[in-house]
């Protein structure tokens, strides 16, 4: 019997079921129509900076450059000019920048000159010419005396007056010794920094005077008073300079007469005098007076 198929409401022939693909399984490969590619986009490149405030390049100058622009200036001292000048940023620097510049310098300067004032106003600096001078007018008056005069004291008793005092004196400055000694060496320690700190201060300063002929009317006004503050400062280093070698030179004097002056001359002087009669002889008074006159010229020196 033969089997007629019916086709309802006139569909056509069904459509063949497609194969359902599962994950991780092999993709039928179909022919797809062709599309155009897409073209590919660069990212953007952003061009550099040349703001002013923003480049950082340092000032490279060649040696040879510098020994042209300053002649008379050893090699030594252009070749610490060029380190400043690398370490500047011309163009990153505004107003408050350039009137810093050298200025570390002169702080180093400052704080230089303080500690010289601090090590001037030390106790013994200040003690030491009191009491030698204090000596020389006790001594003064005994030598005074015997001299002799009808109004006059007897030598004896004006000694007799100021013996402990004199005792007093030639103590405390025999103590002075080793703190003149610690003060000496402290000065030489204060002169170590200072030519260093003078090379600094030039190598600035000729490095504004070559940065004053590159840079615009603005910021060169600021650099010519910057060079002319640097300049006043490098006298005033070799002020410094003079006043650390008279401060050294002073207590190397003092430290002379306290040790040769008071230490060796005083016990003559004294035992000269603890032997005087009330009424010394001419050689007793002679020879006190020899002393005397001897230890006070010494003296006198020092004050």
């Amino acid at each position: 019997m033969n089997i007629k198929v019916t086709v309802i409401g006139g569909a056509g022939v069904p459509e063949p079921v497609k194969p359902t693909v599962l994950p991780g399984a092999a993709r039928p490969v179909t022919a797809m129509p062709s599309v155009p590619a897409s073209p590919v986009v660069a990212p953007p490149v952003f061009a550099a900076s040349a703001l002013p405030g923003v480049q950082r390049k340092p000032v490279e100058v060649p040696l040879a450059e510098l020994v042209r622009r300053f002649p008379h200036v050893d090699t030594a001292a252009l070749q610490r000019t060029q380190g400043v000048l690398a370490g500047v940023h011309a163009q990153s620097l505004d107003a408050t920048g350039w009137l810093r510049f050298g200025m570390p310098e002169q702080e180093e300067l400052a704080a230089l000159i303080r500690q010289r004032l601090q090590l001037a106003q030390e106790a013994t600096t200040r003690s030491v010419p009191q009491h030698l001078r204090r000596l020389h007018e006790l001594l003064s008056d005994v030598l005074e005396a015997l001299d002799g005069g009808f109004f006059r004291k007897p030598a004896a008793a004006v000694w007799a007056g100021h013996d402990a005092e004199v005792t007093q004196l030639e103590a405390l400055l025999g103590a002075s010794r080793a703190a003149l000694s610690d003060q000496l060496q402290a000065i030489g320690l204060l002169q170590q920094p200072v030519q260093a700190c003078g090379q600094r201060l030039e190598a600035s300063a000729l490095a504004a005077e070559y940065l004053l002929d590159h840079v615009g009317p603005e910021t060169g006004g600021l650099l010519l008073a910057r060079i002319t503050s640097l300049t006043g400062s490098q006298a005033m280093l070799q002020e410094h300079r003079l006043h650390l070698e008279q401060d050294a030179s002073r207590l190397q004097e003092l430290m002379t007469w306290v040790q040769d002056g008071v230490l060796l001359k005083l016990p003559a002087v004294h035992a000269q005098l603890a032997g005087l009669a009330s009424r010394p002889s001419e050689t007793q008074r002679f020879l006190a007076a020899e002393k005397l006159h001897d230890l006070l010229q010494t003296l006198k020196r020092a004050l």
